[in-house]
């Protein structure tokens, strides 16, 4: 076994090394870096694992770390000295939230009116049907663009929504319009405006007025009977570590897991809408909507990795701090995500893990409560037709169920193989008994963070002072090497990874 010498890299203690985008905490580690802020008592859940953990790998032994005794990359550039802490630039002025509507082909939707309507108005729990709340209408551009700007004093039951989620705002953005041969056209974006300004900024609002717009496409809508997620696909299922696949916004997936190869939401009963441009200016359709079903599932928000003699950490405390992807589907079997939207409420819970090691890397998973929505549209012509969106609502702890669970094991993304593949500059080291912690800016995208009635969930998760991932270095003799997954360790790295 050759030990690794010859690459120094000096990381300061008890200091933090800070970036635009992210927060390193870098410091000498203590006999135990608990992480859960509360007892045992108080909070049973704080390193509960439904799953043993993995095997540690041949050799065990701490003090030399495996390598195949070929010469090794660069550790990276020497971190010498530490900016001091910046505080989060609060922002001003009114909040805009914008976005772009196409026909199916991706041609500009223009002239068109969009509609917003809050995504946390309540919806009764006996499944009655709202007629959604209009905060505003904007009208697309010749691009197919739209935008509307919030007032900057808001109406006192947006302004409850927006303060109980961080200082966001979650909107819906749809569009109900009609072909001319009657068929319903609709589609519907999710958007996030960040109204906390000035000394009440929040993580939350600075982050949603960064947010780039999506593009969504219109699709007909020809369900007149509603479709209800069949009881099955309420069995929770575990993410997987494996995300090259993961679903982005258009790509479409189905409910019980058949190949959508070939399916096209805009061909129906043989006539293609993807070119059809809806009838403007119009009496407009209503729409209406109604919880099918609601359920809790288990979904990932994090994950923290250790490699060769260090011990990982991960915490999720008190806040929701996360920002989903918004699954829509227009029959209810076909789904895509479209569109994000945020989840910054308080769950009264600090739940994490802490001191798992060496050899150890997994996801953390939360519960979650989830909404199938059925958005009914009525329009002139006496036609109602239905389209559904699943939504996140809160934390929830599921009668009998654990507070979190463990998820994927993701250590296939740790060790040699994963470091010589790693970018160059993204690439740290780490001294005996020394850490480092994030504790700003956003982790990679959890493309399989949970399966929802039968639907597939995206997710990323915001760093913050109590949500953090955290990653110590033991007393063995082979330095620690550490990387970034997309940034440099001192910018904004997602999620550390271990060698």
């Amino acid at each position: 076994m050759t030990k690794i010498s010859g690459r120094r890299l000096s990381l300061a203690t008890a200091l933090s090394v800070v970036a635009a985008s992210a927060v390193i905490g870098l410091g000498l580690s203590s006999p135990a870096n608990a992480v859960c802020t509360q007892s045992t008592s108080d909070s049973p859940g704080c390193g509960s694992t439904s799953s043993p953990s993995p095997t540690t790998p041949s050799p065990t032994a701490t003090d030399v770390k495996p390598t195949d005794g070929a010469a090794l990359p660069s550790s990276g550039p020497t971190i010498t000295a530490a900016p001091s802490p910046s505080t989060l630039a609060p922002v001003s002025g009114a909040a805009t939230v914008k976005g772009v509507f196409t026909l199916g082909n991706g041609s500009p939707l223009a002239g068109a009116t969009v509609t917003l309507t809050p995504v946390d108005e309540a919806l009764p729990a006996d499944g009655s049907t709202i007629t959604p709340t209009t905060v505003g209408t904007a009208t697309t551009a010749a691009d197919g663009s739209w935008s509307f700007t919030l007032p900057s004093t808001l109406p006192s039951s947006l302004q409850t929504y927006a303060d109980d989620n961080g200082g966001v705002l979650s909107l819906e953005a749809s569009f109900y319009g009609q072909a001319s041969d009657g068929t319903v056209l609709t589609g519907s974006d999710y958007v996030d405006a960040g109204v906390a300004t000035g000394s009440a900024t929040t993580e939350g609002s600075a982050a949603a007025r960064a947010e780039t717009a999506n593009t969504v496409a219109i699709h007909p809508d020809v369900d007149t009977t509603q479709v209800t997620p069949a009881d099955s696909t309420l069995v929770d299922s575990a993410d997987t570590a494996d995300d090259s696949s993961a679903t982005s916004a258009n790509t479409y997936q189905s409910v019980d897991g058949t190949s959508t190869t070939g399916f096209s939401p805009d061909v129906v009963d043989g006539v293609d809408y993807s070119a059809v441009k809806p009838k403007i200016g119009v009496p407009v359709c209503v729409p209406s909507k109604h919880v099918i079903k609601q359920h809790d599932y288990y979904t990932s928000v994090g994950e923290a990795h250790a490699y060769y003699d260090t011990t990982a950490a991960f915490e999720y405390n008190n806040t929701l701090s996360s920002t989903w992807g918004v699954a829509t589907s227009v029959d209810g079997e076909h789904w895509s995500i479209t569109g994000k939207v945020s989840r910054k409420s308080s769950t009264g819970h600090a739940v994490g893990f802490a001191n798992q090691g060496p050899y150890w890397a997994k996801r953390f998973q939360i519960p979650v409560e989830y909404q199938d929505v059925d958005h009914q549209v009525a329009c002139p012509e006496g036609k109602v037709t239905h389209s559904y969106s699943i939504l996140p609502v809160k934390y929830d702890i599921p009668s009998g169920g654990a507070v979190a669970r463990y998820g994927a094991d993701v250590r296939s993304k740790d060790g040699l193989t994963a470091y010589r593949k790693s970018n160059p500059a993204y690439r740290a080291r780490l001294d005996q008994k020394q850490y480092a912690t994030i504790t700003s800016g956003t982790s990679l995208t959890i493309g399989y963070a949970a399966k929802v009635f039968g639907v597939t969930i995206s997710l990323d998760t915001e760093y913050g002072t109590s949500h953090f991932q955290k990653i110590t270095a033991g007393s063995g003799s082979s330095e620690h090497d550490i990387w970034g997954a997309k940034g440099k360790i001192s910018g904004n790295p997602g999620v550390i990874y271990s060698y």
